[in-house]
This record gives structure tokens, sequence and C-alpha cells, in this order.
């Protein structure tokens, strides 16, 4: 039986891609695309990272064929694939709408290659990918397999995630009376999508009881709630859907409950364990997006990591509340600030903003707060503005999941009034009462987008025989 295979394609390469396959000329455009790879259990990822497209100069007059170009073409893709450990994708457009099929010439065009490129990259998956206007069709050969198996679906990722499936719904979707009012915003179709999606929450205090809370009403069908921690006296203030006799028990079994008691069909999936087991780690990567509401940098940089290696969108929030005991007559009293931040992959990352630094890192290591959702005793907690951010970061999900703001794979998208400023970084002032966007840029020199977007899993290669003389 076939494992469902998705290919991933980071925000930037999307437009690029498309660039490339679609344009209007005599004859079909071929790009080639480097991916590295995750093995998730029942369902491979490709991750797209990089493009190769092939030169004008490249391309041979034929008209019996919608593209032939020639071999010597194909030396500087696989000399990089075999360089940098990636396998290789071929892909072409069919300019139409509805789910495009590959032709006698593609079939043949794969036979040639894809053994040509197996025999240089062994441990990677190789293909060939054909693109509609809203559907895709491919076929893949994973590694150690003798037969290609079919291509799923390709996601991208612009201002929200967008699906080409490669098969046709063969339904319309339905929204029972519950979620009427809601459709008027989401549609039916970005309803149903919330109802087949899966949200991890990373940290259920404060901020995440609140997301959680939102999630289940919204109606997202699976919600991964990731935490090792147990109810306390001290959590009352602010842990929402919480009851005193719940002190003592662990907090993800509290939302279970929950969504329970809401009664949308809505799923909690448990996991009792921080961001560096490996039960934690593997409940991430089914997620189609992230939420991290939790207190400490270091649990921020793994998560960012996470999300980014795998192409998962990330948000992230948090609030400080910092008391001033010597404010006298009408100054405030309290310093209060925090963010919601949305990640797109392909986009600037929590490093490239400033927000996560080498030295934030190193201070943290020597403070109060070195544990994954050890909150320091010093800081205040205020259930209403913890609910702020977190209402906000469940709308940056909805946007995601749904593009009820609107789907688009360009810069102007994603860009605000700002040269080169990215939507997506949101500075919230409680005292003010005021949640502005803030925008980042994409460093271009950033070595954590470098490193990590779209590595997929760590891969130890085996050690090459070596001969002196």
């Amino acid at each position: 039986m076939s494992r469902p295979i998705e290919l991933r394609i980071p925000y930037r390469l999307g437009e690029s891609l498309q660039e490339h396959v679609y344009r209007q000329d005599s004859h079909e455009h071929v790009t080639f695309g480097l991916v590295s790879y995750s093995n998730r259990g029942n369902s491979p990822l490709l991750l797209l990272r990089d493009l190769i497209p092939l030169r004008e100069s490249d391309y041979i007059p034929n008209p019996e064929h919608g593209a032939s170009w020639r071999g010597s073409a194909m030396f500087p893709i696989m000399e990089s694939a075999m360089e940098r450990g990636l396998g290789i994708l071929i892909f072409h457009a069919h300019d139409h709408a509805g789910v495009p099929g590959l032709s006698r010439d593609d079939l043949q065009s794969a036979n040639k290659l894809i053994p040509m490129f197996r025999k240089r990259v062994a441990t990677r998956p190789h293909g060939t990918v054909v693109l509609s206007r809203t559907h895709a069709a491919g076929l893949v050969w994973l590694p150690n397999s003798r037969k290609p198996q079919p291509l799923h679906r390709v996601r991208w990722f612009g201002s929200a995630i967008i699906d080409f499936d490669c098969a046709a719904k063969s339904h319309q979707a339905s929204i029972t009376e519950e979620f009427a009012r809601q459709t008027l915003v989401l549609g039916k179709e970005g309803q149903a999508t919330l109802n087949s999606s899966t949200v991890a929450v990373v940290g259920a205090g404060g901020g995440g009881s609140h997301v959680i809370q939102q999630l289940l009403y919204a109606g997202v069908g699976r919600i991964i709630v990731i935490d090792p921690d147990v109810y306390e006296n001290s959590n009352r203030h602010r842990l929402v859907s919480a009851e005193r006799r719940d002190i003592g028990r662990p907090k993800v079994d509290i939302f279970h409950r929950l969504a329970k008691r809401i009664g949308f069909g809505g799923r909690v999936h448990r996991v009792r364990a921080a961001i560096p087991d490996s039960e934690a780690i593997q409940a991430l990567l089914k997620a189609d997006v992230i939420v991290g509401c939790v207190d400490t940098l270091f649990t921020r940089a793994d998560l960012q990591e996470i999300a980014s290696r795998y192409l998962i969108p990330y948000v992230d929030i948090g609030t400080t509340i910092r008391p001033l005991p010597d404010a006298t007559g009408a100054d405030s009293r309290v310093v209060v600030s925090g963010n919601v931040l949305s990640f797109v992959p392909g986009s600037f990352c929590m490093w490239c903003s400033g927000f996560l630094s080498d030295e934030k890192l190193n201070h943290e290591q020597n403070g109060p707060t070195r544990g994954y959702f050890e909150k320091n005793n010093q800081e205040a907690q205020v259930v209403s503005f913890n609910g702020l951010v977190a209402s906000q970061a469940v709308t940056e999900v909805l946007q995601l999941l749904t593009g009820f703001r609107g789907i688009g794979l360009s810069e102007a998208d994603l860009k605000i009034p700002r040269d080169g400023v990215f939507r997506g970084y949101k500075k919230f002032d409680g005292v003010a009462g005021t949640l502005t966007e803030w925008g980042a840029v994409r460093r271009p020199d950033c070595p954590h987008c470098k490193e990590n977007l779209a590595a997929g899993d760590v891969v130890l290669e085996p050690a090459r025989e070596t001969h002196a003389a």
C-alpha cells in the first residue's frame, strides 16, 4: 500500500517556481528542484530547498514535444544535488485549472532521468511533478523503493497555506448550523479546512489555555497539547477552563476533558512531555500549524528550528508584566509588553527579526528561567493580557488555515507599507491597549535560515572509504 507523499514549498521559492513554469512561450518551461526528505512514519515528506531552472539556451526546438533540452544541462544540476546530498524533482506546468496528468513525454523523461539521479544520490527521493493552476500530479521514487509512488499533495506557503491536491474532491463542504455565523467570515471551505486541520499548542498555561479553548470553539478538528506540568494553585487565576478540583492534575488532561464538554467534535491529543523529548517532536511533525505559548527563549529557539526544518508555520506569543513600585500620582504602576509573531516558512524567522539572539540566550542561561516551562516567580501574570495576545494568535492561525484575509504567494501579499518589511510581527502594549504591526525583514545572511529552512531530518551519511598511498 502506497504512503501519502507531500511536497512542501516555502514562501519565495513558491512564487519563483510559478514564475518559471507558467511562462507563456513557444515551448513548456522546465525547472529542477532540490529537495530534502523526512520520513514521518506513514507520511513521507519532501521539502523544497532550491530551484535550478533551465536556461533558454538549454532548450532544443522540437515541435513534437512540449519541451526538449540538451543532456549537458543536467550536469550542474546533478553535481549540485550530489554536493548537497539532495534529491531532484522535475517541474513543469499545464496552464489550466483542475487535476493535471503526466503525459507520455513526462513519463519517458522521468524513466530516462530518474535512474541517473538515483545512481548519484541514492539516499534521497527523486521524482517528476506537473502543476496546474489549482492541482498537481506527480510520481516519486523513494530511497530503497523499486517502483514510484504517486504524489498526494503540494503545499505552498504565502499569506496563507495553499494546498494543491492530486485528486479532485468528491464532495462539497457541508456546514452545520453551529458554525453558520462563522462561515460568513471563513467560508464553507474554510470551515471544512479547520475541521480537518491539526494545530499543536506548546504550553498549556496562561496563554495556551486561551488558545486551546478558542481553537476548539472555532472547530479545529485536532489539537495537540504539549505540556509536562500539572495544574497548581498558583495557576488558578490565569489558566482558563480549569477548576479547583483539578489541582494536581496534568494540564493536558484538563483540555482533553474540555474538548468533550464543548462537543464540536474537536479532539485533543495529549503529550505530557517537554520539547527535547522525541515524543513531543514527533507530535509536532503532524501539525499544520504550531502555536508556542512558552516562557523561555530556549524553547522558542527549538520550536523555530523545528518549524523551519519541516516547513510548518509557527505562531509565537508572550507577555511580560513588570510592576513599577516607585510610580506616583497619575503614572502607570506597571509595564505590560508582549508579542505575536507569525513565522511563514521562507519569510523572516525569529533570528532575522532579532527576537532571538545568542546574547539573549546566554543571558537567559544565566538567569532565573532556565527550564522549558519554568516561570520566574517575580514576573506578574494577568488573565486579560494573556487573553488579548492569545486571541490574536488564534486569528493568525485562522488566516494561515483559511486565508480569510486573502491568499497569495507574492511579496506584495506579505509586505506592509514600508520598504522590505513584512507583516507577521506584532507588538503589544497592555497599558496603551494597542497591538501594533511592527514587521520584520528577512536577512539574506541569516545563518539559521540558510542552515535550517526545509532541511528535514538530520541524516548521518555513511562514512566514505578512503585510501592513502
